[in-house]
């Protein structure tokens, strides 16, 4: 492992420990965010299509946010993250495992998942190819990846996410969001094939899914159900050709040959 790598990710630990609070007191705890948190989360099973007892590992989980929904669907999560803080926040769920470590390293044994499920987390690593070669080292045979992450295909979202990243101290500046044109090739050298690609997030993302940044609807009246009402909005948008590459996310399913 280099010592850029490594330096890379001693700056992602030290942000994300940083950053556990500002997660559990404000990103989740409104009832509203909650409720998108939940859609997404859903969104991700869904598209998984797991059997009952899958062993998943959950990928750079963060305080955990989509460990109760992966419990709840049946599955045996390994909870997996760099930070110890963010780890420290999570739930602690019967039949799932906390494991402290680097995505590019993971203490788990060749073949031993039927699925890695990534929730904005493969845009913080340094190496890309390198994180990709991991999961698909873990995965078994037909295995599936899924992952859910920041899109930078339009150039509004470039942009908007280059002076974000840059501004604001919640970021490191070497993440980027992901490209189709960049990741696709990098899935095929890996052995993947993609079954399922396309946007997700518009408004209900925007507004509901981090008040921490963007506390509009906390002074809003009927809160939760706009809520509703903007995640109707976002799967309508999400459906629709070329609209969906304008997404502030991008959602994969890919089966490892």
């Amino acid at each position: 492992m280099s010592s850029d790598h490594q330096d890379h990710v001693a700056r992602e630990i030290e942000l994300h420990e940083a950053l556990a609070r500002v997660y559990t007191e404000q990103r989740y705890r409104p009832a509203f965010s909650r409720l998108f948190q939940k859609h997404w989360n859903r969104r991700m099973t869904a598209l998984a299509g797991l059997a009952h007892g899958a062993v998943v590992v959950d990928y750079g989980c963060g305080t955990g946010i989509l460990l109760p929904d992966l419990v709840e669907a049946g599955l045996r999560p390994i909870a997996l993250d760099v930070s110890a803080d963010m780890l420290l926040a999570a739930p602690r769920l019967p039949g799932s495992l906390m494991l402290r470590a680097d995505g590019c390293r993971m203490p788990v044994m060749d073949a031993s998942v039927d699925a890695v499920l990534c929730r904005g987390s493969i845009h913080h690593l340094p190496d890309l190819e390198g994180a990709f070669t991991e999961i698909a080292r873990v995965l078994k045979r037909g295995g599936t990846l899924v992952f859910s992450e920041p899109s930078n295909d339009s150039p509004v979202n470039r942009a908007a996410r280059y002076v974000m990243y840059r501004r604001s101290a919640e970021f490191n500046v070497d993440d980027e969001g992901l490209r189709r044109k960049e990741i696709l090739p990098m899935l095929a050298r890996q052995g993947f094939v993609v079954e399922h690609s396309r946007g997700f997030g518009f408004l209900a993302y925007t507004i509901a899914g981090f008040p921490d940044k963007l506390n509009v609807l906390a002074r809003v009246p009927g809160a939760t159900l706009l809520t509703r009402v903007l995640i109707a909005v976002d799967s309508l948008l999400e459906r629709l050709p070329l609209i969906h590459a304008f997404a502030l996310h991008w959602q994969v399913r890919a089966r490892k040959r």
